[in-house]
């Protein structure tokens, strides 16, 4: 899959073929600007969940695992950049080997655990909103759907891993490329796109228009006090329009290098023969890659507590410390209060509120 972001048109490149200087000088410039942003935004992300007590629920720690996936595709982008400038070119020995298939496949598990990492997040909050008086993603739950996570994305690189050879050409290079037996390369890319994308992104469709219908329709158990109903409303509509906004913004940045490996692997006499400019074959992949940086950006953008602790780690203010007692005291006395105003409170509070 890989190695067909560079050439996805075409087949392999004749021998001397250089591509133009401009694409490598500007695929580089975003490949720095999204490493930096993207190390940066999801280790910030892993941190705060991780450290901060009130920001550890279900639905962050989940986010906290699709930072992690992020990560993986940030510390993989190097050697997808070396595409743009040697191609296949790699080193021999165990070791280039063996880093051949790793940096190889680790494009495809980074993909397949983010949008895993997806649907778990989407069917956290749908059952929240669903079933606000049950505790279903428990932390055994939660801890089980990651460890599937990453057991269905190691599943689907090895495959890729054992295609990937790093073969010596006589007189040459090594070179670290896919090597498929007949149509099983078909067989692969159309499987990957059913599973990594066609599927989730139809679970997730479905679970989250339910939990929409669910959250604008009815009325919160547990809540008499009218302003208590709409700032509880508001306060689930934002958190559920933050994840809804990283679904959507994550379909968008991979639809058009799916489509494009699929045209490429189904027909890709439709690539010979169109007229559409190299640069475009390289920056569509780019699109899904921007997509690890961007999604730190979006919890700022939408969550007042990541907002809140990204501010105190990047400025230097309050302790971690005393910011978690304040945070918790503070959410401990509205929580009071909004016992005095409505006589009880439900879950759906509870579960909302540490996003």
């Amino acid at each position: 899959m890989l190695p067909n972001m560079a050439n996805n048109a075409t087949d392999a490149p004749s021998v001397g073929f250089q591509i133009p200087r401009n694409i490598q000088i500007g695929v580089t410039i975003l490949a720095v600007i999204v490493i930096i942003l993207a190390m940066i935004g999801n280790t910030l992300v892993i941190y705060i969940v991780f450290t901060v007590t009130h920001m550890r629920s279900s639905t962050n720690t989940l986010i906290a695992n699709m930072a992690f996936a992020d990560l993986l595709m940030t510390i993989d982008i190097p050697y997808i950049l070396k595409w743009v400038f040697v191609w296949d070119k790699w080193f021999g020995t165990f070791m280039g080997t063996a880093l051949c298939k790793v940096f190889h496949s680790a494009q495809v598990g980074s993909l397949a655990a983010s949008v895993f990492s997806l649907v778990a997040i989407s069917l956290d909050r749908s059952f929240g909103i669903i079933f606000p008086m049950k505790t279903i993603m428990t932390r055994n739950v939660v801890r089980f759907a990651i460890a599937m996570t990453w057991l269905g994305a190691l599943a689907l690189t090895i495959p890729l891993m054992i295609a990937v050879k790093n073969t010596e050409l006589p007189g040459m290079y090594f070179s670290c490329k896919e090597n498929w037996p007949p149509m099983s390369q078909i067989t692969y890319n159309t499987f990957l796109f059913t599973t990594t994308y066609i599927i989730p992104m139809s679970i997730i469709t479905i679970v989250y228009t339910l939990a929409g219908l669910r959250l604008w329709s009815r009325k919160l158990p547990g809540h008499r006090n009218l302003m208590a109903h709409k700032k509880a409303q508001a306060s689930s509509r934002r958190a559920t329009a933050m994840l809804i906004t990283v679904v959507i913004v994550f379909a968008l940045s991979w639809f058009p290098f799916q489509a494009l490996e699929m045209i490429r692997v189904l027909n890709p006499q439709i690539l010979k023969d169109s007229t559409i400019p190299m640069e475009v074959h390289f920056v569509i992949p780019w699109f899904g890659y921007c997509n690890s940086a961007i999604n730190p950006v979006l919890y700022v953008i939408f969550s007042v507590n990541y907002r809140r602790e990204f501010y105190r780690i990047l400025c230097r203010g309050t302790s971690q410390r005393s910011h978690s007692n304040a945070a918790v005291v503070g959410e401990h006395t509205s929580r009071q209060r909004g016992e005095r105003d409505s006589g009880e409170t439900s879950n759906f509070d509870l579960w909302d509120t540490h996003l």
